[in-house]
């Protein structure tokens, strides 16, 4: 079994490893903790990922909505491979795409 991790910290969702869809990964929990965070600016760092399956993906879009209801903004930092799955799924529209290298 891959390892992954996600957990907050503040504003900010941290997602390690291999996200797909037979990871149990806590993902729903943590995006409900980062939006109830206090915070008007929230973070995914996505950075550290090997892998987002198009559920995760999905998620990041529900994700990206609620953020946009409750008034704030999503900003999902990112590497190459995962910023293109990202754009080409329109969630540059819906937060701001940070590429880390």
């Amino acid at each position: 079994m891959t390892e992954h991790s996600c957990r907050v910290t503040g504003n900010r969702l941290i997602i390690t490893g291999d996200f797909s869809a037979d990871a149990d990964t806590g993902f729903d929990e943590a995006c409900q903790k980062l939006l109830s965070a206090g915070e008007s600016e929230l973070i995914v760092d996505l950075s550290a990922a090997t892998r987002v399956c198009s559920t995760y993906v999905g998620l990041l879009a529900e994700l990206c909505l609620n953020a946009g209801n409750g008034g704030k903004t999503l900003t999902i930092r990112c590497g190459r491979k995962i910023n293109r799955v990202l754009t080409e799924a329109g969630l540059d529209h819906a937060a701001k795409l940070q590429e880390t290298g």
